[in-house]
């Protein structure tokens, strides 16, 4: 689980304590509006708690050959305390903005889901605010629509043995 090859420049792998700065500096900037993400010391935190072995949370990171970082996306538990029946979600996926449209976001969401897999989880959840149609490709389902830090989102559900 702790790297993969997607193409000539774009790896897929466990995030590392070096892209913690520039990731938090980044969801800051663009989430900061949204109480997860309100303060810098506590995104600061939430990083820092997925940098442990192989525990939930799971951030993995996009990273050029270089080793820059590109984007990042999370396999956590309980991301909504209004489902607790909901355990494994599919979270935080952030792609910096001067790398998007590059199909960066598609490959960490692969990754995770594959992940998710590995672990035994067989149904993943994630909340989305306004990018339903791009989880849809991947087989994601609504579930519902739920207001959520400020915000109504839609809820979704994937069945990670039919992917």
């Amino acid at each position: 689980m702790n790297s993969l090859f997607v193409d000539n420049t774009v790896f897929i792998t466990r995030l590392k304590a070096g892209h913690i700065g520039r990731l938090v500096q980044a969801l800051f900037e663009e989430w900061h509006g949204f109480e997860p993400w309100s303060s810098v010391d506590k995104i600061h935190a939430y990083y820092g708690r997925c940098l442990k072995d192989d525990e939930l949370p799971l951030a993995f990171a996009a990273v050029d050959d270089s080793g820059i970082l590109l984007g990042s996306a999370t396999v956590k538990r309980h991301d909504m305390e209004s489902f607790p029946q909901y355990e494994y979600w599919l979270g935080d996926v952030f792609v910096l903005p001067e790398y998007r449209g590059k199909g960066i976001g598609r490959r960490l969401v692969a990754h995770c889901i594959g992940a998710a897999r590995s672990l035994g989880i067989k149904f993943l959840y994630l909340y989305t605010p306004d990018v339903q149609i791009f989880y849809e490709s991947f087989g994601w389902a609504v579930v519902g629509r739920h207001f959520h830090n400020g915000e109504w989102v839609t809820v979704m559900r994937l069945d990670v043995d039919k992917v």
